[in-house]
């Protein structure tokens, strides 16, 4: 009978050693054909503005759309110093370099060019797969053209950010990867590591991937260690009871939001260097739930993560002074969603 034991114990142990070469060399074997950890490194090619909001976006509210931007940019990984108020790094993308734009037409049909450097900075403070706060930094200066704003976003609860799973946005064909909804992007992955994507602007509804927008050649590399910038400015509470109602423009507000009724103005957030303001007004938010995802397509063909927040909230507060307007979302017990500040 003990002879028969061991004869099965034998097997059992032969088995349970085949199973273990088997998973060692499937390890080594997927370790080896493994491709490299790649990033996006540069972003070449040209954009025609066909949209009012892109024109928007560089200050170009003068002009016609319509015009052609030729792009030539870098993208570097980046951590900043570190947040006094932060509880995780926070760490991001940093993508700049130089927008030509031609074929400028204003309203009485004169023609002009303009030469600018863009700066784009995208930073998270994450747990894991989550992220908790975000911030979007874009620069535009192009002599007397710029435009410059900064968002803050409070994720509560956490947002979910998985990796990155190309399958659940695109779909492949016989030419490359094509997007299932939304504004139509064409990827096609060439050699050395390039990817050439053929992309519609959001609300460009007569735009089609065989006949683009935009045509984009990205170049991606082994990851590289991040650099270090400045942390993003820190959002504080102030007493504003004292502001009158603001007189600037709502158009923004319109355009985005389903506001109510103007409130008492009682607390607002700013940037602590933009902390005395001029006006302000409060206005009640009224109850809906709208996701907000600018270009997340775009972002998900460079292989970048998707900016995305909800606009929902109690109150909309808009401060601004002679050089700036800062918007905030906040939430039923006066905590701050969304910060926005335009310059």
């Amino acid at each position: 009978m003990l002879g028969l034991n061991n004869k099965y114990n034998l097997i059992e142990w032969c088995v349970i050693f085949t199973v273990f070469c088997a998973t060692v060399s499937l390890y080594f074997f997927e370790t080896t054909e493994q491709e490299p950890d790649l990033e996006l490194t540069t972003i070449h090619g040209n954009i025609q503005l066909s949209t009012r909001e892109s024109m928007d976006a560089f200050g170009l509210e003068n002009f016609k759309t319509g015009p052609n931007a030729n792009l030539n940019l870098t993208n570097l990984p980046v951590i900043t110093n570190k947040c006094q108020t932060c509880h995780e790094e926070i760490i991001g993308t940093l993508l700049s370099g130089a927008i030509i734009i031609s074929e400028l037409y204003d309203f009485e049909n004169r023609k002009g060019r303009v030469e600018g450097s863009f700066n784009f900075t995208h930073l998270v403070e994450r747990v894991d797969d989550y992220i908790i706060h975000e911030w979007v930094i874009f620069d535009w200066n192009a002599g007397d053209i710029t435009s410059s704003w900064e968002l803050k976003i409070n994720h509560n609860p956490p947002r979910w950010v998985p990796k990155h799973d190309s399958t659940s946005l695109f779909i492949g064909n016989e030419i490359g990867f094509e997007s299932r909804s939304g504004p139509e992007i064409l990827i096609q992955n060439t050699d050395d590591n390039v990817k050439l994507i053929q992309a519609c602007l959001p609300d460009s509804f007569l735009c089609r991937n065989t006949s683009p927008d935009a045509i984009l050649i990205a170049g991606f590399d082994n990851k590289s260690k991040p650099i270090t910038i400045s942390p993003p400015m820190t959002w504080l509470k102030q007493n504003i009871s004292h502001l009158s109602p603001s007189d600037a423009s709502s158009e923004l507000i319109d355009n985005a939001l389903n506001r109510g009724d103007i409130q008492p103005n009682q607390l607002g957030f700013l940037p602590s260097q933009y902390y005395v303001m001029d006006n302000a007004s409060t206005y009640e938010l009224l109850e809906f739930d709208s996701k907000f995802s600018p270009l997340s397509l775009w972002f998900s063909a460079l292989d970048l993560i998707p900016i995305s927040f909800n606009l929902a909230g109690h109150s909309l507060v808009h401060m601004n002074n002679s050089s700036v307007d800062c918007y905030n979302i906040l939430d039923q017990y006066g905590n701050i969603i969304i910060g926005l500040m335009l310059k």
